[in-house]
């Protein structure tokens, strides 16, 4: 049954929680600062990724051309995001739950799709890596 395969956060809850922004951040800044090395770091080597049409996404580098080819087309947007849930799934794997927001680059508001993203992260040493989920 799924309740014994979840396991409870304890105490080291709040050390998660921030390795969980910490990711979020780093893939925030990777993608509005169009640095494509950090943003490869944020995802394992085989990533699996659906976007919102459904197309599946597998790997680093198919990943990246995606991403590069939506920010052509919006150019003056950045992304923002906002941690919603995390959960633990075992020692090593959690589910992140974050919002995703388009800002537009100089006034900050928020302009087209807000959306809510499900990854699924490994811990990797003192980081995380998106290994699976959903996306734009």
């Amino acid at each position: 049954m799924l309740e014994h395969a979840v396991y409870a956060i304890g105490a080291a809850c709040r050390s998660e929680q921030d390795c969980a922004q910490q990711l979020l951040t780093r893939l925030q800044c990777a993608i509005n600062q169009r640095n494509w090395a950090l943003f490869g770091e944020c995802f394992t080597e085989n990533v699996l990724l659906v976007n919102l049409l459904g197309q599946r996404l597998s790997g680093r580098a198919e990943l990246k051309v995606y991403l590069q080819q939506l920010l052509e087309l919006h150019q003056d947007r950045v992304w923002a995001y906002q941690l919603l849930h995390l959960q633990q799934l075992d020692f090593d794997t959690f589910l992140i739950n974050a919002e995703q927001c388009w800002l537009h680059r100089e006034s900050q508001h928020k302009v087209g799709l807000c959306s809510t993203p499900l990854y699924v992260v490994k811990r990797r040493g003192n980081q995380w890596q998106i290994c699976a989920g959903n996306m734009l």
